[in-house]
């Protein structure tokens, strides 16, 4: 079997797209109107199905007949130019069905560059320069009426350009000439990056990459390369903030991508692109051309991000559109919603933002949403601040507003109606898998979203309105007898500060719930889900009243809570790795660290009854996961676990206004081989460190407001430690009048702080000087500090 070459094959398939466009409708009638007889169409027909029949038979030969090579080569330019010219006519065919825009072309200014030589030395050229002077003092050149010219020339690169800045700069040229100036043709040098894409006049694709941006000129540039490039169907531009009026002119153009540049308004031209079919804007633009309609071919408009407020008229026109992500309802001569009913193809994300401009139900109605079958995620939005809005009114809009049943994803934004229509939380939305409804400040009830059967997100956000989380929200209603929220992973309450009772369904409610989120719902006061058996993430904050124990939750991996939470003793998080609780239940005096044997991070805010963390006697569990330890602002906290904290894993500690604590954990120095920062911050009645001293591998040590610990530093034994760096330490001890004392320090310190010694008058020259990799010296709040050591500190940079 002979092989045929891919490109060969493309080729014959190309000229029978070329032959199909031939006798296409709109180019025969064209052809017609411009008085070409049939029988030149005819002949044209069979030449293109002739030269197919033979292109069938030399793909085979072309392998070992060079010649068949060459007219194969030949064939495949004639096919290019003929698809060119197709295009032009199909163009024109469909210009005069549309009206033409004028376009108007821009020419290019030059930009002012530098006169400077290069900074590296110039060898061999003084002969050069002392000739040029000579030229200059000539009386030949003094007598001249006229502008005395010396040219530079020679091949590029041998150094014309730099032996003119060498003479512009030299100091005889100045103290010769009142007035110089330095003129350079940059353009022609910028251009000429360019002298190689703009010979390849049939050029169909044009990427601006990286390199675009290297020339600071190069948006005015644009429009004289685009006369170069009137064959191209894909143009992607960046780094410019005006679309040049010629691109009006590129007649072939499908796919124009100007995304993330600084173009604000697009030229009325654009709307000449009778071919074009995508069209990416996404964060530019902040105004359409008025005659967008025209774009009849356009399939995919990408506006995400954008700054619009309105669509342009007749935007719905573009009856082939099937990417949309936003559209603006215009407020009085705007596009009406009303544009979206011709959009029928329309697929992906919609957001329908202004909806307080639809003033008539019966606009919405005819948008016929439900019959838009191919939208995945629709976004309703209402401008928020609209108090006035007729609240019925907001209502009668989003029932007719009601999408198709095969949506994956809805949202509704700053909805003024007092409840929902019965279509949100049908059961007939089977594909259903995310719903946000925010800021439905007037709502009185949630709708029933209980027997969506494949809802994973549900984020519910600031409904003034609720006072109760009942059993309409589950969908009792429903003859079903599936359970509710059977799919549901990520459930999330914000911003209800007149909630206070949730009903909690009894069954297998949230039995595949990730993620629970409260927040910012001041006013709940009791109940939470007994059992979340797949909970991974709990988040309550903000909810000062509610009194509640947390569910058994063997999974969770992260908890976070505020308020009177409690911890009851016969539930186990074997898979807890963070650990955040502020405020804390009036029995929370004891944290058991044996209910956590995975902890990663254990952080204890404003817990006014906490005592101790704690384990069961005899048991000294070893939380090998534990990395990180903050306790701050627990007035009452005295102890660490009895005979000390095994962790061998942790490696930040953080206790701060622990007002009651005397010691930290035991054995330190061994239990916590992996400790590399200590911070110590306003806890008074803490007398010293453990037994044994502090770990070996410590690097950063703060000291803050701990003056007994302060008074005992000859017993810190710092000067053991060898992997120290950084020492801060602020104290308003009075009795210091001289600090550091000789050997307290060790060696290896860089980093030193010392702030707030009301009575520190010296400092110890012999505590600084063998401090020799010390390389920061903070000193601040010692107001008696009369001088520095001349010893000890010689080698610091002040």
């Amino acid at each position: 079997m002979a092989v045929v070459s891919v490109g060969e094959a493309v080729l014959s398939a190309f000229l029978r797209v070329v032959f199909n466009r031939v006798a296409s409708s709109d180019i025969l009638d064209y052809l017609k109107r411009r008085k070409l007889i049939d029988r030149l169409v005819q002949k044209l027909k069979i030449e293109l199905m002739s030269a197919d029949a033979v292109l069938i038979d030399a793909e085979e030969k072309q392998i070992t007949n060079p010649a068949v090579k060459e007219w194969l080569d030949e064939l495949k330019d004639a096919v290019y130019v003929a698809d060119d010219l197709l295009d032009e006519i199909a163009y024109e065919a469909l210009r005069c069905k549309l009206e033409a825009e004028s376009t108007s072309k821009h020419y290019l200014a030059p930009r002012l560059t530098t006169s400077c030589p290069e900074k590296c030395g110039v060898f061999g050229r003084d002969i050069d320069k002392e000739a040029i002077f000579k030229l200059w003092q000539s009386d030949d050149a003094s007598s001249s009426d006229g502008i005395c010219v010396v040219p530079i020339v020679g091949m590029g690169g041998i150094g014309k350009t730099t032996l003119a800045q060498l003479l512009y700069n030299d100091t005889i040229v100045n103290e010769s000439f009142d007035l110089k100036a330095w003129v350079k043709n940059y353009f022609k040098d910028a251009y000429k990056k360019f002298e190689i894409p703009c010979e390849a006049k049939g050029l169909r694709t044009f990427l601006g990459g990286e390199w675009w941006h290297e020339n600071d000129n190069i948006g005015k540039m644009i429009d004289e390369l685009l006369h170069s490039f009137k064959c191209l169907r894909v143009l992607s531009l960046s780094g410019i903030s005006e679309l040049p009026v010629f691109v009006g002119k590129l007649k072939h153009l499908r796919y124009l991508d100007i995304r993330y540049t600084g173009i604000k308004h697009l030229p009325n031209s654009l709307c000449s692109l009778y071919n074009l079919q995508t069209l990416i804007l996404s964060w530019c633009i902040t105004e359409l051309p008025i005659n967008m309609g025209k774009l009849v071919n356009l399939r995919h408009l990408d506006n995400t991000g954008t700054k619009l407020k309105e669509m342009p008229p007749q935007i719905g026109k573009l009856k082939n559109l099937k990417k949309l992500p936003l559209f603006f309802v215009g407020k009085h001569g705007g596009s009406s919603i009303r544009e979206l009913v011709e959009l029928r193809h329309l697929s992906g994300k919609l957001s329908i933002s202004n909806l307080e401009n639809v003033h008539c139900t019966k606009d919405a109605t005819e948008v016929m949403l439900k019959d838009k079958r191919d939208l995945s995620e629709l976004v309703l939005k209402w401008k928020d601040g609209h108090d006035n809005e007729d609240l019925e009114k907001s209502r009668n809009v989003l029932e007719q507003l009601c999408p198709h049943e095969n949506l994956n994803s809805l949202t509704i934004k700053n909805y003024k109606g007092t409840s929902f229509p019965n279509w949100l939380g049908d059961s007939s939305f089977s594909n259903m898998v995310s719903i946000v409804l925010r800021n439905c400040k007037y709502c009185f009830s949630l709708p029933p979203l209980g027997q969506l059967p494949l809802l994973k997100k549900l984020k519910i956000v600031s409904f003034h309105g609720v006072f109760a989380v009942d059993h309409e929200f589950y969908g009792n209603g429903s003859s079903t007898i599936e359970p509710p929220f059977r799919s549901l992973e990520y459930l999330s309450f914000v911003d209800m500060p007149e909630w206070q009772q949730w009903v909690i369904f009894e069954g297998g409610v949230f039995s595949c719930l990730l993620e629970l989120q409260i927040i910012d719902c001041c006013k709940l006061s009791k109940c939470l889900p007994n059992h979340l058996p797949s909970l991974t993430k709990l988040v309550i904050r903000g909810c000062k009243q509610l009194v509640a124990s947390l569910p058994k939750a063997p999974a969770l991996h992260e908890l976070e809570c505020d308020g009177k939470i409690q911890l009851a003793s016969d539930h186990y998080y074997p898979s807890l790795e963070s650990l955040k609780i502020e405020g804390g239940s009036d029995s929370l005096w004891s944290l058991p660290l044996e209910f956590f044997p995975k902890l990663k991070s254990i952080q204890m805010h404003k817990c006014e009854n906490l005592e101790s963390l704690s384990t069961s006697e005899g048991s000294h569990p070893s939380l090998t996961s534990l990395t990180y330890l903050g306790i701050w602002k627990c007035p009452n906290f005295v102890s660490f676990p009895n005979g000390g904290l095994c962790a061998p894993n942790l490696t930040e500690i953080e206790v701060s206004e622990c007002k009651k604590l005397k010691s930290l954990p035991e054995g330190m120095h061994t239990l916590l081989p992996s400790l590399v920062t200590l911070r110590l911050e306003l806890c008074p009645e803490l007398e010293s460190f453990p037994e044994g001293g502090l770990p070996s591998n410590l690097k950063t040590l703060k000291i803050e407001y701990c003056n007994k610990v302060i008074s005992r530093r000859m017993e810190w034994g710092l000067q053991g430690l060898h992997s120290l760096k950084e020492l801060n330490i602020w104290s308003n001890c009075k009795e210091v009048e001289s600090f550091p004392e000789e050997a307290l320090l060790p060696p290896t310190l860089t980093t030193f702080e010392i702030l707030d010694f009301p009575n520190l008058k010296s400092l110890n020259g012999k505590g600084f000087q063998h401090l020799t990799s010390l390389q920061s010296l903070t000193i601040g709040i010692c107001k008696k500090l009369q001088c520095l050591p001349v010893e000890g500190l010689s080698h610091l940079y002040f």
